[in-house]
């Protein structure tokens, strides 16, 4: 399945259509994780809940949503190497909300 989201990633890629491939990346920032979980359940009544463009269909929704894990294992977090369900994602890596608290504590002493 995911080899299916990244072959329609690079189809419109190839088209020319950066402006969808970003919006498709950054929409996991926009989503809720209950809405993820709904997502993956084939719940179709969260679609009103997202405000997403036309050309984004259910079936490509779905394709995107089956790579996050909401299984509750957590992802792993790129400076710790830690499974963490909560965190951030900057430049399409994900950071656990320890590491991000710590990087962030460190750059206020650093303005001080």
């Amino acid at each position: 399945m995911d080899n299916d989201y990244e072959a329609r990633i690079t189809e419109l890629t190839r088209k020319g259509a950066i402006d969808k491939v970003k919006f498709m990346e950054n929409l996991r920032v926009k989503v809720m994780p209950s809405q993820l979980e709904k997502i993956k359940q084939g719940d179709k009544s969260v679609l009103p809940e997202l405000f997403l463009p036309k050309w984004v269909t259910w079936d490509f929704l779905q394709l995107w949503a089956a790579q996050y894990r909401t299984d509750g294992e957590g992802r792993k977090c790129v400076l710790c190497a830690n499974k963490n369900e909560v965190g951030i994602d900057f430049d399409e890596k994900f950071i656990c909300n320890h590491c991000f608290m710590r990087i962030k504590h460190i750059d206020q002493k650093m303005v001080e």
